[in-house]
């Protein structure tokens, strides 16, 4: 049966490239032509900001920036900029990111030297991408230390084009990404991305903005992100990024963490707000304890940001990232304004939940199992408990996904992984676990597009 909200989740670095990486190649055009063939309304992307430690796009270096990694070089020969571009590590099903960074930063070199282009329009309309060119600079010049330790802050006459260097890179990236969202739309397609909560330490969003995070003297975090210790931890979880300081953000208006979200939900349809319930209650830990014991919950700006952020971009469609155990006021939040939140199958298969056109449903997301290893994952009794609530079917996988393409609800978004019926190998992230497993997945072709027979 065609459903009209039906979409599929696939970070672009997942998808086939000739370079290590899925990018912004012929690859993701034959995946939306793809999409429009089978009656997918929506693309989900990952977060395309450079990747982080254990190469996480959840925390970079630039909010607004792109991974340099994601730009097709093949484009570059079109446009006369390269001559050729070889062949490197094409059939590759893992990606490794440091070796995928240091070819294609060799033949962006040459690029941009060849390229005549005026960077003047795209740093005015891009204010962001001045300093940033300058923050990447200066980490070079200190050791690739972050900010907090530099000795050095002023760019030496030789270095200052190099910053233009990483300009250039972000135009070239941002006019690629840009032609590849308007294809999308050509072809019906939505674009769903992702707007990660917190920054990092050592990232130009927090050097330029220092007195918006709780800093101590020496500009280290007197608290980091978390969660205290549930029902599922005894030590609770802490993810090491600073604390906003919402006393001094509320002093010009949020302007910061607005113009952030504003500026990406200008290039996609749909921005998901990664854990939103931070905008609600956020968890602050102790920078020097170990775990989260220590955890407490803190009011965060609530109605003043969203009152706000509405009133600045009126038109910004958001998915609400409700997940976890939550307080009534997350979802009194949520709901003042109408927002779509989540729905993990995996999570309430086994429950009588009331289906809603409020929730954006999934099998699972890029930090769950694929569906298939989920079932396979499970034990006797509950296959069993499921096999009598679907009638004993000859196919349980099957019942299990066309009961969820069935379901009511805002949007239905599936996995890649889960049309192609892939076990846990294909598996995107493993949360609270850091390792060449994480973020690697990738498609080594698209051979698979004539056989994917789920939901038609």
């Amino acid at each position: 049966m065609i459903k009209k909200n039906v979409g599929v989740l696939l970070p672009v670095a997942s998808l086939p490239g000739d370079n290590g990486i899925g990018d912004f190649s012929n690859y993701a055009y034959q995946f939306i032509d793809w999409l429009k063939e089978h009656h997918y309304r929506y693309w989900q992307v990952l977060p395309l900001n450079p990747v982080g430690p254990g190469n996480s796009p959840y925390v970079t270096i630039c909010s607004e920036a792109i991974d340099i990694r994601y730009i097709c070089l093949a484009d570059l020969v079109d446009m006369g900029l390269l001559k050729r571009v070889p062949d490197h590590h094409k059939n590759t099903s893992q990606i490794d990111y440091d070796d995928v960074l240091s070819f294609k930063d060799k033949y962006l070199r040459k690029a941009f030297k060849k390229s005549t282009y005026n960077l003047a329009r795209f740093k005015k309309e891009n204010p962001w991408s001045v300093p940033y060119g300058k923050y990447l600079v200066l980490k070079k010049i200190n050791n690739n230390l972050p900010w907090n330790e530099w000795s050095i802050f002023d760019i030496p006459e030789e270095l200052k084009n190099e910053a233009n260097y990483h300009i250039w890179c972000q135009y070239i990236a941002y006019k690629q990404w840009n032609k590849l969202v308007s294809y999308a739309h050509s072809a019906h397609v939505s674009i769903i991305a992702d707007c990660p909560f917190y920054v990092g330490l050592d990232s130009v969003d927090c050097y330029l903005h220092q007195d918006e995070f709780l800093l101590d003297e020496n500009k280290r975090p007197t608290f980091i992100s978390g969660c205290p210790p549930d029902a599922f931890s005894d030590d609770g979880q802490t993810w090491g990024t600073p604390i906003y300081n919402f006393d001094k953000m509320r002093e010009n208006g949020y302007s910061f963490l607005i113009n952030r979200i504003g500026f990406l939900s200008k290039h996609c349809d749909i921005l998901r707000l990664d854990h939103f319930r931070a905008f609600d209650t956020y968890c602050i830990i102790p920078a020097e304890d170990e775990n989260a014991r220590r955890g407490e919950w803190k009011v965060g700006p609530r109605y003043e940001f969203f009152d706000k952020l509405y009133r600045q971009y009126p038109d910004i469609k958001i998915i609400a990232e409700d997940l976890g155990d939550l307080f009534d006021s997350v979802l009194e939040l949520r709901d003042h304004y109408n927002l779509p939140g989540m729905r993990i199958m995996e999570f309430n298969i086994f429950d009588n939940i009331e289906e809603s056109d409020r929730v954006v449903v999934y099998p699972g997301t890029h930090d769950n199992q694929t569906l298939f290893g989920w079932l396979k994952s499970l034990n006797e009794d509950q296959i069993n408990f499921l096999k009598e609530k679907f009638n004993n079917p000859r196919n349980l996988y099957r019942a299990i996904f066309d009961h969820i393409w069935n379901m009511k609800s805002y949007i239905t978004i599936f996995q890649l992984q889960d049309l192609l019926k892939l076990d846990d190998r294909a598996r995107i992230n493993f949360p609270g676990t850091v390792g060449a497993h994480n973020w690697s997945y990738k498609l080594k072709s698209l051979s698979w597009m004539n056989d994917v027979k789920f939901g038609q």
